[in-house]
């Protein structure tokens, strides 16, 4: 299994008065260009079936007039290309794409000069420089001042002293996710996000620089807990754990604090797996259950009516995440096929005296170490 190329830090920011504007003014310029190229694509569907080098180069000159700056219009145009290429895969008529309701602009990071972003820089680790421009097209830079968690506050001045060194560019955009007229003029709310190496990620993050041990694990994923077996290199059943979701899951927590709940979770599970020596845990494919979690929501095998919300928010991405951080604990992520695993650990729990997630999280176990058995 292939780990991340980059992971994606997000801080949010506030801002009100000339700021405000301009943060503004930039994103509904992009958005037009957005609409502009998807107009262009649907008079001629022969442009999306062009690669992402050919259809910059043929549309960035008809974007100018509406965004002056070749970095934020490549970064609509790469983001319309690539939403173009996923609607193809799922064969969706190109006339039926509209746009949601996003306000964004967006760089690529570059190396040298540019100090890691040319529009959208970080120069400390609270601090984000960014070229704005206004409807006269006039270009102006702000800076936003930003809440960098203290635990990422150490990746951020890496990743900032080693752009600054022409050693690495990153890829940053921002998103208004709120704005409106209060006392104090027009107010914005929005997030800074930058994509970190990952290489750059587990260098700076990473807590264990070897196992303390050659067990194997597997995880069963649920949106209100997570399920932890340990066995050894002959299948044997060592310990297992649950921890629980269930404060981060609840439909009235924030998004972001609920995000934040599940990572301090996550960080409890593999903590607790280093601990019993696991070297490898098994996790299930989420492009499988991607598949497979509509079938269960029209089976009717859920009968909350949150499990919807739930599923779509959370399962694949607690995987997606637990992949990312175990290599911070020394621990190799793989993936195995889920199919059955609930049917069968239901009846194998019963065996062992687990209950059927943490029968499943036995399944996963075993046929990890089938898949590493395996010539």
């Amino acid at each position: 299994m292939e780990l991340p190329k980059y992971i994606t830090l997000t801080i949010d920011f506030h801002v009100s008065g000339d700021y405000a504007r301009n943060i503004l003014s930039t994103a509904w310029l992009s958005k037009l260009v957005a609409h502009r190229v998807l107009r262009l694509i649907k008079e001629n569907e022969v442009l999306a079936d062009l690669s992402e080098y050919k259809f910059l180069k043929i549309l960035r000159s008809k974007c100018y007039d509406i965004l002056p700056n070749r970095r934020y219009v490549d970064g609509i145009l790469k983001l319309v290309h690539s939403t173009l290429k996923s609607a193809k895969a799922l064969e969706v008529n190109m006339k039926d794409i509209g746009l949601k309701q996003w306000l964004l602009f967006q760089s690529d990071g570059e190396r040298g000069y540019a100090r890691g972003n040319m529009n959208i820089r970080f120069i400390g680790t609270h601090r984000v420089r960014v070229l704005t421009l206004g409807y006269d097209k006039k270009t102006r830079y702000i800076e936003l001042k930003v809440p960098t968690p203290k635990g990422w506050k150490k990746l951020i001045e890496v990743l900032v002293n080693r752009a600054f060194d022409g050693q690495i560019g990153y890829p940053a955009r921002v998103v208004v996710k709120d704005y409106g007229i209060g006392k104090h003029g027009l107010h914005v709310h929005g997030e800074v996000q930058v994509m970190v190496p990952y290489s750059l990620y587990l260098d700076v993050m990473r807590r264990y620089d070897k196992p303390r041990g050659d067990k194997i694990a597997g995880v069963d994923v649920n949106v209100e807990r997570l399920d932890a077996v340990v066995i050894d290199r002959h299948g044997n059943l060592l310990s297992y754990g649950t921890f629980w979701l269930k404060n981060a899951t609840f439909m009235g927590v924030r998004r972001k604090r609920s995000w934040s709940l599940v990572g301090e979770k996550i960080h409890a599970l593999l903590k607790w797996l280093y601990s019993q020596g696991v070297s490898v845990v098994g996790l299930e494919n989420p492009e499988v259950i991607g598949y497979l979690r509509y079938y269960w929501i029209r089976n009717g095998e859920r009968r909350e009516s949150r499990w919807n919300w739930k599923v779509s928010m959370f399962r694949n991405s607690i995987i997606e995440r637990i992949t990312w951080k175990a290599p911070l604990y020394s621990i190799k992520p793989t993936y195995v096929n889920p199919k059955n695993t609930s049917k069968e650990g239901e009846r194998i729990g019963r065996r062992l005296g687990l209950d059927r997630h943490l029968g499943s999280a036995y399944i996963m176990a075993k046929r990890t170490l089938k898949s590493l058995q395996r010539p």
